[in-house]
């Protein structure tokens, strides 16, 4: 008995030297960031069904290697400005969902693909003002987005859904997402979830920490893949072998059924709909080989789509085609990996003529 109170005796001045030095340094990390200003402020809160949304009435500044511009959520917890639920004859409004690609934190909010087509197309003279609203969230996969337009989309009386698809890492994001429509929190998981949220708005240190804890598999996936400097990277990626495995036929069905569960919300509800089909990093600055063809997912989709008339716009062409002319000016940010300025540019061009058709009928 003795000898473990002395055992004690030692441990406890120890466990309270270790414990006050971690508190001076995460009070310094804390001070440090504040100063450097290097870290993002945070935009999401956990959700039951999701896992995680967006905050609502929420600015703030997205921060990365080689961006720092201020982004804005509004009411409902999406990009820009508030939108009404009602919606007046002279408008033509569309709905876009998608991942961090269209969510577009890498870039201000003008320069954002969605902002650019709604600028340019309501200059043009059309006798209908188009409102695009900019539902994009970071990390989601199509069912998602699927939940996200049927639960908040369809609320704002759209005419037009597009539906944004990342052939980066739609397909495996589709073989992970399993969500639960009617999960909730408990009491007890509501006040956990609140103190994590106060401690994730106030404190910059914690913010960091996270981020160093679990770097985004979007990032991972672009630096060990398809980094433009690697050119032969992305043939590891099974969607370009010129013959499927069982595994990656199984990815590809997957993500296809949730595509025509995109059509299908859109014609019950009577609406107008659009995949765009995005492309990767390594599909525009790789080559392939005979073993691997870097365009085949692609044909597979629009194969697919016209067979069950799926309206879409394949970016890949243009992304090609710019990269071809203006190969000096990057398409995506190279450390980051989400599209640039040039990107979202290329992006709303291609949609602007598709749309331009669209509003003419």
């Amino acid at each position: 008995m003795m000898l473990i109170k002395e055992k004690f005796k030692i441990l406890i001045p120890r466990v309270v030297v270790s414990m006050f030095t971690f508190l001076i340094l995460f009070v310094l990390l804390e001070l440090s960031l504040r100063v450097l200003k290097i870290q993002s402020d945070n935009f999401i809160k956990q959700d039951p069904v999701l896992g995680w949304t967006h905050l609502t009435n929420k600015e703030g500044y997205s921060i990365g290697k080689e961006f720092k511009v201020k982004r804005r959520l509004n009411k409902d917890g999406f990009i820009g400005r508030d939108y009404s639920y009602t919606k007046k004859p002279d408008i033509y409004r569309i709905v876009i969902v998608g991942d961090s690609l269209t969510e577009g934190f890498q870039v201000n909010e003008n320069d954002t693909y969605s902002a650019l087509i709604e600028s340019k197309i309501n200059n043009m003279g059309f006798d209908k003002k188009v409102e695009i609203l900019n539902m994009g969230i970071a990390g989601y996969g199509t069912q998602r987005e699927l939940y996200v337009l049927e639960k908040e989309g369809l609320r704002f009386n759209p005419d037009l859904l597009i539906l944004a698809f990342f052939v980066g890492n739609d397909f495996t994001d589709n073989m992970n997402e399993n969500i639960d429509r009617k999960a909730k929190f408990s009491e007890f998981q509501e006040f956990k979830n609140d103190v994590k949220l106060f401690v994730r708005n106030h404190s910059v240190a914690w913010r960091f920490v996270l981020y160093q804890k679990s770097r985004n598999k979007f990032l991972n996936y672009f630096k060990n893949r398809n980094n433009p400097t690697a050119p032969n990277s992305i043939i590891i990626d099974p969607l370009s072998q010129k013959e499927y495995s069982e595994e990656t036929q199984k990815m590809v069905n997957r993500s296809k059924e949730l595509l025509l569960l995109f059509k299908k919300l859109a014609d019950e509800n009577k609406k107008d709909h659009l995949v765009l089909i995005l492309p990767s990093v390594g599909q525009i600055y790789s080559e392939g080989d005979d073993n691997f063809n870097l365009e085949k997912i692609n044909e597979v989709l629009k194969d697919y789509f016209k067979s069950q008339k799926i309206e879409y716009i394949d970016l890949l062409p243009e992304f090609k085609n710019y990269y071809r002319l203006k190969s000096e000016v990057p398409l995506y940010l190279p450390i980051d990996g989400h599209p640039s300025e040039s990107g979202h540019f290329v992006i709303s061009e291609r949609v602007i003529v598709y749309l331009k058709k669209l509003l003419n009928k």
